[in-house]
C-alpha cells in the first residue's frame, strides 16, 4: 500500500487528513482521531538499518496501536515489527511496501482507531 492510498482510505473512512508535524521529516504524517486528538497512526519513511533491515532506500512504515496479545501474533509476519519510536507493547510498525494485503493494513488502521477512541 502506498502512503497516498493509505491517506485516501483514512480520509474516506474517518475524514482524517494526515497531519505533518515536523518540517525536518516531511514524509512523516500523524493520523489523529478528531474526537479526542489521540494518534491512531503514524506514517514515516525510515532508514532500513533502524528497523533491522538491509538496504539503503528508506522504508515507508505505518505505526498502529494494537492489543498486546495481537502484537505477538502480528509480529510473526516479516512485514510487522516492534514499533519504531513508540511503546513496543501496544504499537507495531507495518511495512507499507511489504507483502501484507491492503485489506489487512486497513483492518489494522481500523483496530488502532478503535483502541484510541
Amino acid at each position: 500500500m502506498k502512503p497516498s492510498e493509505l491517506f485516501a482510505y483514512v480520509k474516506e473512512a474517518y475524514g482524517t487528513e494526515p497531519e505533518r508535524m515536523w518540517t525536518k521529516w516531511p514524509n512523516y504524517a500523524v493520523l489523529r482521531n478528531d474526537a479526542n486528538r489521540r494518534w491512531y497512526g503514524v506514517v514515516m519513511d525510515v532508514p532500513p538499518d533502524r528497523l533491522g533491515l538491509e538496504g539503503t532506500e528508506p522504508v515507508f512504515i505505518l505505526n498502529v496501536k494494537v492489543d498486546p496479545d495481537d502484537a505477538l501474533v502480528l509480529r510473526m509476519s516479516s512485514d510487522v515489527m516492534p514499533a519504531y519510536h513508540m511503546n513496543k507493547k501496544n504499537w507495531v510498525s507495518v511495512r507499507l511496501d511489504g507483502e501484507l494485503p491492503d485489506a489487512m493494513i486497513e483492518d489494522l488502521i481500523d483496530m488502532s482507531r478503535r483502541l484510541t477512541s
